[in-house]
């Protein structure tokens, strides 16, 4: 029916890959899950103003929406610690803040033990000032 009338109408109707072949676009047809959503996450987080020597390195089994605004959260205005707020409230620079928006994943696991484990290792190579603890687990690495 539809050719018939593509037909009749002097239409032609084909597809075209945007860029490339058709192998390109594999996986192009999944929307991008919400930054704000992501769970099970390390994270790499630094200050807008001081940029990265004010940074921290985390992890969480909740998404990173609850981690930063529930009721235990980094920025939540009731938490009693945080590295985060302890940074804002140094009062180091009037335009410090954390945008969660700018959050970078470091890495992605099924676990808190593998959570643990990668969040220690990230912490053991990365330049962040703002973490209090050098491991989230003891690494024996020979």
């Amino acid at each position: 029916l539809e050719a018939h009338f593509f037909v009749y109408l002097g239409f032609e109707m084909g597809f075209q890959p945007l860029h490339g072949s058709s192998s390109d676009l594999q996986g192009s047809y999944k929307d991008k899950f919400p930054l704000r959503c992501r769970s099970r996450v390390v994270y790499h987080i630094q200050c807008e103003a001081c940029g990265p020597s004010a940074a921290y390195v985390g992890k969480t089994v909740n998404t990173l929406y609850e981690r930063f605004y529930g009721s235990n959260g980094h920025l939540h205005p009731s938490t009693k610690s945080s590295a985060l707020l302890e940074h804002l409230g140094k009062g180091v620079d009037p335009k410090c803040e954390f945008n969660p928006e700018n959050i970078k994943i470091l890495d992605t696991c099924r676990g808190d033990l593998q959570l643990r484990y990668a969040e220690s290792i990230h912490l053991k190579h990365s330049k962040q000032t703002l973490n209090t603890q050098g491991r989230s687990i003891p690494l024996h690495i020979v």
